[in-house]
């Protein structure tokens, strides 16, 4: 096998040249067999024309006079000699199979081929005037073409003339052309040969270019893209495949580091959020440590403060947990909800933590569809929190409305969460879907915000296959828009 594999040839340029050879071989070997047997049959039924004109050269009424095999006994020899002719032999049979004369000229003395009775027998029962001819050897073993025909009646002859000549013009003929053929093959692969090379290499040299051009390709060059207009069909869609490739390489490599840069950013966030809660618990417990637990009211602060902080902190770690299954994409048991109801049952809750501010709902129509309850509580909540979070604690509104009839095609229908607080700027509205991004990161911190409620809104919606938009503006209000297939 190894042997085998050594030998094998690899190099494209070279397999369709070997193959291109072979072909022309095997259309050359066809084409020069073929004007062989077609020149053999031209040649051989030249002869047979031949040996049928010394035949009718004969007088035919001669033929008509002979009525026994006694006539055609005493009329043999003249009949030969008016038949025989320089190179052609002349035979003739009686109906019992038996040769009665036989004569040729020859200048080589060549025998006249003689048949055995009883295939002379089964001539003269043949049907018909035996057309065509045969191939024998005489006594010399040489090839002769032989014609016979019947003497008298047809149905009842008294005798077969049988007329032959040798076949070694035609041989010489034949192996004469046979090595003009072969020397002409000889030449045609020659120069096919050459030229098919030049061929290739002129029709293999785009796939050589594309071939450089693969190899040239680093992690630095994925924005290369090859040319698409070589003029060959089959290089161009191997260059465009490569380039679609190319493509997706690209923006897979860009992707992935863009997620390799989003979890160093949130390693960083999530460990500086960590930190603040822990510091505070530390600093505490230190504070207890050095006698501080003696004095009621020091105590009482230091764990009220560690308590909240540990709450803050189980909130965190919770919120990372939740993100971390969403991202999991882990499938969750859903069914088809009353969106509106939804709503109602947590209304209660959202007028707990909005305070004095108003909570409005506007459920103008039953929007039914196939959802995660606790997620989409999980979803109002967050973006109830978000707007409270941003609007005044006086004036502050946030309406929440249920439609069926969305904007954006293909969608069922639509949640809007709208309230009337600061807004947010252009430059922020593509981020606030990022994790631990906070607008007032001061001001989210102290009311217990960690930047990660609008990251999972974002990531439960797309588990819906929903989609969410937002549109801002500064000092008038943000309005988020839920879209549900």
């Amino acid at each position: 096998m190894k042997f085998k594999n050594r030998f094998k040839i690899k190099s494209l340029r070279w397999k369709l040249l070997i193959r291109l050879f072979l072909l022309l071989i095997l259309l050359l070997v066809i084409m020069e067999t073929s004007q062989y047997v077609i020149l053999s049959h031209y040649l051989s039924r030249g002869k047979e024309q031949l040996l049928e004109s010394r035949i009718h050269n004969t007088d035919p009424h001669k033929f008509l006079e002979l009525h026994s095999e006694e006539d055609l006994k005493n009329s043999a020899k003249e009949i030969i000699k008016r038949s025989i002719d320089m190179e052609i032999g002349i035979s003739i049979i009686d109906k019992d199979g038996e040769v009665i004369e036989q004569g040729i000229k020859s200048r080589d003395n060549a025998l006249v081929p003689n048949l055995g009775k009883e295939d002379y027998k089964r001539k003269l029962n043949e049907k018909g005037n035996l057309e065509g001819f045969i191939i024998v050897k005489d006594m010399n073993d040489n090839d002769t073409i032989v014609i016979f025909r019947k003497i008298g009646d047809e149905q009842s002859p008294i005798g077969l003339i049988q007329a032959s000549t040798s076949m070694e013009p035609i041989e010489s003929i034949l192996h004469r052309q046979l090595y003009i053929y072969l020397f002409a093959s000889i030449l045609i692969l020659i120069i096919g040969s050459l030229l098919g090379r030049t061929v290739l290499n002129y029709t293999l040299k785009p796939l050589y270019n594309v071939t450089n051009a693969v190899e040239e390709v680093t992690v630095g060059q994925l924005d290369m893209r090859l040319p698409v207009n070589s003029g060959q069909l089959e290089i161009d869609k191997l260059s465009i495949a490569f380039n679609n490739m190319l493509s997706h390489i690209e923006e897979s490599f860009e992707k992935e580091q863009y997620i390799t840069e989003k979890m160093r950013q949130f390693i960083s966030d999530a460990s500086h959020e960590l930190r603040t809660p822990l510091t505070s618990i530390h600093g505490f417990v230190e504070v207890l440590l050095r006698g501080a637990a003696k004095d009621e009211k020091k105590l009482n602060l230091a764990l009220n403060t560690i308590l909240m902080e540990s709450e803050r902190l189980s909130t965190l770690v919770n919120n990372l947990l939740l993100l971390t299954r969403l991202d999991k994409k882990n499938s969750v048991k859903m069914k088809t909800e009353n969106i509106g109801d939804i709503i109602k049952e947590i209304h209660p809750q959202l007028n707990i933590i909005a305070g004095k501010r108003k909570i409005q709902l506007h459920i103008k129509d039953e929007l039914s569809i196939l959802v995660n309850k606790d997620q989409i509580k999980q979803v109002i909540f967050n973006l109830v929190q978000n707007s409270i979070m941003h609007t005044d604690a006086e004036n502050g509104v946030i309406d929440i409305l249920v439609n069926k009839i969305a904007e954006e095609e293909g969608f069922l229908g639509v949640i809007e969460v709208a309230d009337n607080g600061v807004g947010i700027s252009e430059d922020n509205l593509n981020k606030i879907f990022d994790r631990f991004f906070r607008i007032e990161s001061h001001r989210s911190r102290e009311q217990g915000g960690y930047g990660l409620g609008l990251a999972i809104v974002k990531s439960i919606v797309d588990g819906h296959n929903g989609k969410i938009k937002v549109t801002s503006k500064l000092g008038k209000g943000t309005t988020f828009y839920i879209y549900f297939k």
